[in-house]
This record gives C-alpha cells, sequence and structure tokens, in this order.
C-alpha cells in the first residue's frame, strides 16, 4: 500500500499552487504540465492487464466511505488479486482534499482515480490535462443528463457526477399563509417572488427572503443567472453576465433590497439556520441541504422548497451543479482502466443508494436507486422533490484555474452591494470588467 502525504509542507512540496473554485483562498498561477512531470495515461482494455500485484490508489473523502467500500468489494470479487488504497480523508472539505491531492502528486504519490468537487474540476483540467470519461463503464440506468455537470467549458466531460445537488429556495408556507401570500409552488416568476415579499414583509414587519452573498457566492449567482436564460462564463473563460440576461438575472437581489425585502444575512448558513429556526420566510439553498433542514424542522412549520423563480417563469432551464464526481488521473494506462472501472462501480444502483441515501438529499443520479428512494418510509414531499429533481446541470464555474478564488471575491462583493439595493447595471457590470481584466478577456 503506498504511503500518502496528508499536509502541505510550504511551498517547495506543491510545486503547483493553485485557486480552488469552491473556497475563498487566494489564487495564484497554475502550471501547463502536471505537477509532477506526468502525462495522464489513456486506459487500455483491462484483459491486456496483470491483475496480481496491482494496486489502485483512490483519494477521496468521507461523504463516500459507504458507496466507496460497497465499489471497493466489487472490483475485488471481479478481480482477484487487484487491490486498493482507498481510505478516505476525514475531512469531508473538497479545499482539503485538492491540497491534500497536489501535495502527494509533488511528491511522486499521484493516485489513480481521485474524488474532486465539481467546482473544482476547471483546475483539475487546466492543470493536469486529463483524458476524457469514458461514460461506457456506466450502467444503463444512470441518468446522462447529469453528465453535464462533469463537462467543462471545452464541451468535453472528464468528470463522472456522483454525489449532486443544485441550487434551489425553500418557502416558510406558514408565514405565507399568515400573510394571504399563496403557495410556495406558485412562486414561478420573479414578481411573484416579489409580490409574496411585499405581503409577508407587511405582514411580519421584518424582510423576508434571503439570497445570501457569501458562503457560495458564486454558485448562488450562477444559478440566478443560468435559470434565466444567461451564461455566467463563456467558452474563453471569460465573465459572460454582462449582457441583459444576467443583469435582469442578478437584478433580483437588488429589488429584494432596495425595497426593504431583503433580510441582509451574509452567510448561506446562517441563512439556512434562521430559516430552520421558522422566522426567515425565504432562502436560497441546495437541494443538499434539504435533509438537514428536514431534520432541523421536524414538524415545527409546514414548508416546501421550490425550484428558482426567473425573470419569465420557465423553471426547467439547466442549473450549475454542486457536489462532486470522480476523475482519472493515473499515469498508467492498465491501472488508468481499473480506475475507469471502479468509477461504473461506485455508480450502480446499489453504490448510488449508499452514496444517496434515505438521510441525504443528493439528488440520485441512478433511476434505480432513486426509485427505491421514493418507495422508502422517508420520502416526504421535501425529500421527494431533491431526489426527484430533473434539470439539466452543468458545470459549476469554469473560470480558469489560476484565477477563481480572486474571481469569487469579485463576484461575492457583487452579491453583497447588490444585496443593499445597489444599482444591477452598474454594479453587474463592474464585477465583469474586474474579472474579464484578470483573465484578459475584452469586456
Amino acid at each position: 500500500m503506498r504511503s500518502r502525504t496528508r499536509v502541505l509542507v510550504g511551498t517547495t512540496a506543491t510545486a503547483l499552487t493553485f485557486g480552488l473554485a469552491a473556497c475563498g483562498g487566494a489564487g495564484t498561477t497554475t502550471t501547463d504540465q502536471p505537477a509532477d512531470g506526468a502525462s495522464v495515461a489513456a486506459a487500455v482494455d483491462v484483459d491486456q492487464c496483470a491483475v496480481e500485484g496491482t494496486v489502485i490508489d483512490v483519494a477521496f473523502n468521507s461523504v463516500a466511505t459507504e458507496s466507496m467500500a460497497a465499489a471497493v468489494k466489487a472490483m475485488e470479487a471481479k478481480y482477484p488479486g487487484l487491490t486498493f488504497d482507498a481510505e478516505p480523508a476525514a475531512s469531508t472539505s473538497y479545499d482539503d482534499l485538492t491540497q491534500q491531492i497536489v501535495a502527494d502528486i509533488a511528491v511522486g504519490n499521484r493516485p489513480d482515480l481521485i474524488m474532486t468537487g465539481l467546482g473544482q474540476m476547471q483546475f483539475w483540467v487546466d492543470a493536469y490535462d486529463p483524458v476524457p470519461f469514458d461514460s461506457s463503464v456506466l450502467a444503463d440506468t444512470y441518468q446522462k443528463q447529469f453528465l453535464g455537470a462533469g463537462t467543462a467549458r471545452d464541451g468535453v466531460t472528464y468528470v463522472a457526477p456522483a454525489q449532486i445537488s443544485a441550487p434551489v429556495m425553500v418557502v416558510n408556507q406558514d408565514l405565507l399563509d399568515e400573510a394571504d401570500a399563496g403557495a410556495a409552488e406558485d412562486i414561478k416568476t420573479y414578481d411573484d417572488l416579489l409580490r409574496v415579499a411585499e405581503k409577508v414583509t407587511t405582514k411580519t414587519g421584518s424582510p423576508s427572503v434571503s439570497i445570501a452573498p457569501t458562503g457560495l457566492p458564486e454558485w448562488f449567482a450562477q444559478g440566478l443567472i443560468q435559470a434565466s436564460g444567461g451564461t455566467l462564463v463563456d467558452s474563453e473563460g471569460a465573465a459572460a453576465f454582462g449582457d441583459a440576461a444576467g443583469v435582469d438575472a442578478l437584478r433580483i437581489s437588488s429589488d429584494l433590497g432596495s425595497n426593504g425585502w431583503e433580510a441582509g444575512i451574509p452567510d448561506a448558513t446562517q441563512a439556512m439556520d434562521i430559516f430552520t429556526s421558522g422566522t426567515l420566510p425565504i432562502s436560497m439553498v441546495t437541494t443538499s441541504n434539504i435533509a438537514a433542514i428536514s431534520q432541523g424542522i421536524g414538524d415545527k412549520f409546514d414548508w416546501m422548497p421550490i425550484k428558482l423563480p426567473t425573470v419569465d417563469g420557465n423553471q426547467d432551464r439547466a442549473l450549475p451543479a454542486g457536489g462532486n464526481g470522480y476523475m482519472v488521473l493515473s499515469e498508467d494506462p492498465c491501472r488508468a482502466a481499473f480506475a475507469n472501472e471502479l468509477i461504473g462501480q461506485i455508480l450502480t444502483p446499489e453504490s448510488v443508494l449508499q452514496a444517496s441515501g434515505t438521510q441525504r438529499s443528493y439528488i440520485p443520479v441512478d433511476t434505480t436507486a432513486r426509485d427505491e428512494l421514493l418507495a422508502s418510509d422517508q420520502a416526504t414531499p421535501q425529500m421527494t422533490f431533491a431526489w426527484t429533481f430533473d434539470n439539466e446541470l452543468t458545470q459549476w464555474g469554469g473560470f480558469p484555474g489560476a484565477h477563481t478564488a480572486e474571481i469569487y471575491d469579485i463576484i461575492e462583493v457583487m452579491n453583497q452591494q447588490l444585496q443593499t439595493g445597489a444599482d444591477a447595471e452598474s454594479t453587474v457590470q463592474s464585477a465583469v470588467e474586474s474579472i474579464n481584466a484578470i483573465v484578459g478577456a475584452v469586456s
């Protein structure tokens, strides 16, 4: 079993520094070549490969403990003599996992298969030039509309999405009823949301909606933009949300803020906690939050998740995906082949059921697993919403991996300004210009 470096040991140990797409760390410069100088190998047919003595090194974290164990067991049964170094990292942070993997690669311990946060995929694509994912290993019941979540801005699918989620809103129906503001399911347009916000705020005397500017700033902004037909990042990695579609999509935060209907909660986690307490009528969250919200609320009040309202009421557009997936990084063609086949096992109905589980609200990527979850006694209306969410999904982010942290800081500041009611047109254009100055694009 290979030993694995568990911590970063200074800048010389990492040889490649990076900006993480899913955290607020400082962005720096990536290189054009993998940090260890090795290329990712194209997989060969496993029939050409020796099994005995082959060890597949897998880097993942504890959110996939059950599904990985099931997949490894299946692979070892199919290929006697094949072994796996597949111990989960203790932290559930994709930031921590990425730093661990980069440090391992820098000292010569490159994993054959890695879990990556979907928001960090562009970093791996830019820095390590992976081979495309071979989707032939997937079961027929895998929901292939979700492969877009693992497809980079060059149109190539590099990651097999596993545990996935999307931005949505949650609504306290009891508070809407008290204000005679209608049903949660009727909030489809921005005008609907503003009408409800006004009614509830008039009744309660308190702001009624939270679109938190920090915590998940770029994901929430991208969700609003795409839901209303706009684009966050173009095919060249430049900011593309300065057009009318992007400005109109983000205007909702400004309209809520300028009217005094935005709750002004700074952080997404804090907003979720306040919603769970029963005092916040409407909050932007993710489908993966639904299980925790359900557990926190119990039967205290009636509530329901809804798809994001949009400018025109179309709520079925593709949304950016959060969560995780798997990418082959092996420099050996045979280990790459076994690693790719392991992905297929991770995404069988049985393993997906382990990954989603009745206590979680990831969107099941497999229809057989989904149907079993829906047949369980945990299939409340709220969990059913999460488990049946079927919008197509896309890449989270897509800005150049070297600059993501700096760019996301700009988006966070933009969100904060919009939350206070700042003019949408000028605020959005300023953010777009700042981002494109960083990536070298012409606005």
